[in-house]
């Protein structure tokens, strides 16, 4: 007699016979994100009614992932479970069904309700745009060109991130004597944009108009001249780095 505890999660969507593999795989990596324990929760099989697999729990994380799933219910769990949660919520959400999670503990022949998971009943996150505004960014050209009417260009800013717009053709020849030439620009233009139901924001698309270079040096050039003004205030601010940006008013590539 298999003497591990089981637990049914109920997918309110689909049968056995209907749910695609590859949703059905989203599903199982997401419980196993809320269970953890991942050497010792085992997916058994899957039973009938509309789509329910059954995990069975070894003896010895029985009380780990139990004390996971309370902490679910009462908002003191762990990140990875918690995200395994919102997951499966989402997945739920997106299949217009709800769900829950039932155990059954060895031995007994019925189960019992431990986690509900609201799925298509939750409110969704509000999402914004697109909408048009103007925008500046600042970063080293990487890249200008194209082929058809209008040109691109791409520069990468002080954090690593990289900046796609469109371009004029008379634009691109102003800015290929840049290319891979160090100093920073500044492009000015028009962002679209939109917000994504987590919260972040996503660049649509953005037509770059103008651009200015701020300096010849690039800003490590400018910080170690600066330092080396022993006799100048600047060498009395130990993060000369901040300081710069803190007087340019600058935080990002984006203003």
């Amino acid at each position: 007699m298999d003497d591990r505890d089981e637990y049914l999660f109920r997918i309110g969507a689909y049968t056995p016979a209907t749910i695609p593999m590859e949703r059905l795989a989203k599903y199982i990596a997401s419980l196993a994100k809320l269970f953890g324990n991942d050497a010792s929760v085992h997916l058994d099989h899957i039973e009938e009614g509309s789509t329910i697999p059954v995990l069975k729990v070894d003896v010895e994380a029985v009380s780990r992932v139990s004390a996971r799933i309370v902490g679910l219910s009462r908002g003191e769990a762990a990140n990875d479970a918690v995200a395994g949660y919102d997951e499966l919520n989402t997945l739920l959400r997106d299949d217009n069904a709800t769900g829950e999670l039932r155990q059954r503990q060895r031995g007994a022949h019925v189960s019992a309700l431990v986690l509900r998971f609201p799925g298509r009943d939750l409110p969704r996150p509000l999402t914004f745009g697109p909408f048009t505004e103007s925008a500046t960014f600042d970063g080293e050209l990487v890249r200008v060109g194209g082929r058809d009417k209008s040109a691109h260009a791409t520069i990468v800013d002080p954090e690593g991130r990289s900046w796609h717009g469109e371009i004029s053709r008379q634009l691109a020849q102003d800015l290929a004597p840049y290319l891979y030439k160090g100093p920073v620009l500044r492009l000015n233009g028009d962002a679209r944009w939109e917000r994504r139901e987590d919260g972040s924001w996503h660049l649509v698309s953005l037509k770059i108009n103008e651009f200015t270079v701020l300096d010849d040096e690039t800003l490590i050039e400018v910080t170690d001249r600066l330092r080396k003004l022993e006799s100048s205030s600047w060498s009395k601010h130990g993060d000369i780095d901040g300081y710069i940006t803190a007087l340019r008013g600058e935080s990002d590539g984006l203003h």
